[in-house]
């Protein structure tokens, strides 16, 4: 009998806490699906961000090329130089938009031969999003603009980022280029590591032939073993 009121007892008391809980469970749910439709509502307003953004770049990138045979070399740069002000405020941004209006602000910088300003887009390009398929592109991009400006360390550096990918499309032309401005630079150890690389990856390419030849004329010249 006594073991019978103790268990009532405690039933009640469960019941009286799961009671007193209830509104606390109902109020973690109650945040919880806040939260769930505020990340729904962020999502898509960054979508719909994202769609204009790529939208606008469009735009632009359609403006630029529209007849541009028939164009006289001043309007062809005034029409970039419009391009280049619209494209500022997109630069700025994150993800797939300030990747795509980095690089073609980058790509307009290059044509006018402000070798400065367009690898700093490249490299703008890489920071918006730096797990695109582009990041190795981007890199050798702004190893080109760096042999512009004769800055054989950053050329180097770059080369050397853009060759670390395997996948990249240019990889036999970015082994080389890395060979060759070591090479240049005489630090020849790096340029045989650059074009050994090459000829173990890319042996029967074009640059994979001349990066043989390299290797065979610095051991000719006893700048390597």
């Amino acid at each position: 009998m006594a073991d019978n009121k103790q268990t009532e007892t405690l039933a009640t008391a469960l019941n009286a806490k799961l009671e007193k809980s209830k509104g606390l469970v109902f109020a973690i749910c109650g945040i919880v699906v806040a939260l769930i439709l505020i990340i729904a509502v962020v999502a898509t307003v960054k979508s719909k961000s994202t769609e204009k953004g790529i939208e606008q770049i469009d735009s632009i990138s359609y403006a630029l090329t529209k007849d541009a045979a028939d164009l006289s070399e001043d309007d062809v740069l005034a029409r970039e130089n419009t391009a280049l002000e619209q494209l500022a405020p997109l630069s700025a941004k994150g993800g797939i938009v300030g990747l795509r209006a980095n690089m073609l602000i980058a790509e307009l910088k290059f044509a006018q031969k402000n070798y400065s300003e367009a690898r700093s887009a490249w490299l703008k390009a890489i920071s918006a999003k730096k797990s695109a398929y582009t990041t190795p592109l981007c890199y050798f991009n702004a190893a080109v603009c760096s042999e512009e400006m004769n800055d054989t360390d950053n050329a180097i550096a770059y080369y050397e980022a853009a060759s670390g990918d395997e996948d990249f499309l240019l990889i036999d032309h970015a082994l080389f280029s890395l060979g060759r401005v070591n090479e240049s630079a005489q630090n020849y150890d790096a340029a045989k590591a650059a074009y050994e690389k090459l000829v173990e990856l890319r042996a029967t390419s074009n640059w994979g032939q001349l990066a043989k030849t390299r290797l065979i004329a610095m051991k000719t010249a006893g700048n390597i073993q």
